[in-house]
């Protein structure tokens, strides 16, 4: 999934490292849709169909359980594998850099039930970015988060852009919850309708409610360039490549503190001091639509395929990737806390977050691309508009429901409990 622009990006830089030829097919990524009622389970049928024919697959992360199920991939070879299989056929392998192992969080992301599918090529994070005149404020909580929102005129942002809005949601949702995660683990029913699903929608629709209105409907990357120009006092979202036509806009001098989103409290009864709260140990989700890659289970040359693989999750000469398309992130290369260059001390603080276990995983479900949609709908309705958070969780609830029937509950219980590795 790209623009056309991507892939003669990817041409021209695979051409210049390899003689081996290249031929791209593309399908639109959702989120360069125009609209939120995206014909999202006819992009999955496309993708799905022409993955019966090819070699390499780049897709969504959240599409990988489905791309299991359909038997549309296989295990990654490993990189001693691809060299013994390119000397056994006398062809020179590319250079390949001695990389440092993929991050943990991206590892899990990657794998099903342990077995290792797909070389990440994002791994974006959603940071709070404070500017420097909130750099040294406290923002423990989301109550916190919301308290900063209101004291600095609303000039703080969080994403709720199409297909933006949802992963936000979800992104309040795994660093506030403890124990558990969108479904109940038997039955696979939806939990929004719990009171801790509704009170994270409802404090999320209070935060964008103190900010001001002309900073509604920002994506992360619209956010970060607001925070580096000074507009924002702080403001959810990650640095992304501008490739519209103010993208030779400055991105500004202010120097940005990056910090893990904030978490939910518990009181200090136990001391007596309920005044005092302590942020507890929270969560974190890697973007939903984040690419990968995979090799087809339809592959003709696997050796061939490995090194393309390696190669692009950040081999030797892969770097004009990360420079000009916006949806990749280096996550292999060392970045510097210390560099001025804000997007670098942002892959610094990257590299931290993805050593962490503490991941929950994406919808690995058949049709996830339909329940994002749906989620995302919801949600930009409920913090944008009128919808109840109470409504709106009961209604994304209602749809989840039935599109696990349309997929066949029992085969999506068997996938949501494969991605999260309890049976």
């Amino acid at each position: 999934m790209g623009s056309q622009q991507d892939a003669d990006t990817l041409q021209r830089t695979w051409g210049s490292i390899s003689e081996q030829p290249l031929e791209i097919q593309l399908i639109d990524p959702v989120r360069q849709l125009p609209a939120t009622e995206a014909p999202t389970s006819l992009l999955s049928d496309e993708l799905f169909e022409r993955a019966a024919a090819a070699d390499v697959l780049l897709y969504p992360v959240s599409m990988l359980a489905e791309m299991v199920s359909r038997k549309r991939v296989m295990p990654l070879l490993a990189s001693e594998t691809v060299s013994a299989e390119f000397a056994d056929a006398d062809a020179e392998v590319p250079v390949l850099e001695n990389r440092s192992a993929v991050p943990v969080a991206l590892r899990m992301a990657t794998s099903i039930a342990g077995e290792k599918l797909a070389k990440p090529l994002g791994g974006y994070l959603p940071s709070l970015m404070l500017g420097e005149s909130s750099s040294d404020v406290s923002v423990p909580t989301w109550d916190d988060y919301t308290a900063l929102v209101e004291s600095s005129d609303g000039k703080c942002s969080e994403p709720t852009a199409p297909q933006w809005a949802g992963a936000m949601y979800l992104w309040r949702l795994a660093s506030s919850l403890q124990t558990t995660w969108l479904f109940d683990r038997e039955s696979l029913a939806p939990l929004l309708t719990q009171p801790e699903y509704v009170a994270v929608l409802q404090q999320m629709k209070d935060a964008v409610a103190k900010s001001s209105p002309e900073y509604h409907g920002l994506t992360p990357g619209e956010i970060y360039r607001a925070v580096a120009n000074g507009e924002l006092q702080a403001g959810i979202g990650f640095p992304q490549l501008d490739t519209g036509p103010e993208a030779d806009g400055p991105s500004g001098d202010t120097v940005i503190t990056f910090k893990e989103l904030p978490g939910s409290a518990v009181s200090s009864r136990a001391t007596g001091t309920e005044d005092e709260r302590r942020p507890l140990p929270h969560r974190a989700m890697v973007d939903p639509f984040m690419l990968v890659g995979s090799m087809a289970a339809s592959c003709r040359q696997t050796a061939a395929a490995g090194v393309f693989l390696e190669w692009i999750g950040g081999g030797q000469g892969s770097e004009p990737l990360y420079r000009n398309i916006s949806s990749l992130v280096n996550v292999a290369t060392p970045a510097s806390e210390s560099s001025t260059d804000m997007a670098e001390r942002y892959r610094a603080w990257l590299s931290t977050q993805l050593s962490s276990p503490g991941f929950v995983p994406t919808l690995q479900l058949a049709g996830a691309a339909e329940y994002y949609n749906v989620l995302d709908r919801k949600v930009r309705e409920c913090v944008l508009g009128e919808l109840s958070a109470e409504v709106a969780c009961e209604q994304i609830s209602e749809a989840w429901s039935k599109l696990h029937q349309k997929h066949d509950r029992a085969s999506q219980k068997r996938m949501w409990r494969r991605a999260r590795s309890i049976g």
